[in-house]
């Protein structure tokens, strides 16, 4: 165990400090207060709760997050006791920043979703599989067969086309008619008008938009090659794509996001409950 670790825990452990568990849930970060109950010389004991509990259940690791560690702390989980919510947590190690620091919520998702990956000076299309997906990217799994490095490069532009499962509503806002009075007496004429007697009418966001139901729409996209990766054991690489897009696509996602966000709660909250019967 790393010594500086444990002299930061028993020193959060006397000033009755917490820590912070993160755990990513099929994309979704999932990260709960937790308070230290006791110490031993390569272990600490915690308590949180239930969500960050099934976590630790299923990865058996979790990531340890406080101001007075110099990075994130892997740890892994060597007990559980799902009735008290606590943990047992040992073989602590600092791992590389950015674990955590996620801006947007990414989610898995449920289905499997394929999509074409199309490049401007290239005919034919790569096919790829959606690993997940976020508002400003996504992650698209490529067959290792189908993977060129002269082609799939970082920062290189690529257009994306998929078709994204379920019903979402799509915003149509509606163009302002500005009503005009027939009595005379209320026209002025324009070298009366001044900046200050000039405003913009208050507008009724609920009256002046309405919205249309689309069922498993087809998304178009372009972005850029942020990172890549290789899944020795799938034999595929993963891509990173930072997006372009614009409002309807991003309007999409966003209700796609939410949804597999409530799912993924549901789903946790009835392996809870299984572990509870189990325990």
């Amino acid at each position: 165990m790393n010594e500086s670790i444990l002299k930061i825990f028993q020193r959060l452990h006397l000033g009755e400090g917490n820590l912070r568990l993160l755990n990513i849930y099929q994309g979704v970060p999932i990260a709960y207060p937790a308070t230290i109950r006791s110490i031993s010389s390569s272990s600490i004991m915690v308590q949180t709760e239930k969500y960050q509990v099934v976590c630790l259940y299923r990865e058996r690791e979790t990531f340890i997050q406080n101001p007075e560690f110099q990075a994130v702390v892997k740890a892994r989980v060597s007990d559980l006791y799902i009735p008290k919510l606590q943990a047992t947590l040992t073989d602590f190690e600092y791992v590389e920043k950015g674990i955590g620091d996620r801006r947007q919520v990414r989610v898995w998702p449920k289905e499997l979703v394929t999509g074409a990956l199309q490049f401007t000076e290239r005919s034919e299309a790569v096919t790829g599989e959606l690993a997940d997906i976020s508002m400003d990217g996504l992650g698209i799994f490529v067959a290792e067969k189908d993977f060129s490095p002269r082609i799939f490069r970082h920062g290189r532009k690529i257009a994306i086309n998929y078709r994204l499962t379920g019903t979402f509503q799509i915003p149509l806002p509606q163009k302002y008619e500005p009503q005009y009075s027939s009595d005379p007496t209320l026209r002025f004429d324009r070298s009366q008008l001044r900046l200050s007697n000039i405003h913009t009418p208050d507008i009724d966001t609920k009256a002046s938009t309405s919205t249309r139901l689309v069922h498993s729409p087809e998304l178009e996209a372009q972005g850029l090659i942020a990172n890549i990766g290789f899944d020795a054991l799938n034999k595929r690489y993963r891509l990173g794509i930072r997006l372009l897009a614009d409002e309807q696509y991003r309007a999409i996602v966003s209700q796609f996001v939410s949804q597999r966000q409530s799912e993924l709660i549901q789903e946790i909250t009835s392996l809870y409950k299984l572990l509870i019967k189990e325990a």
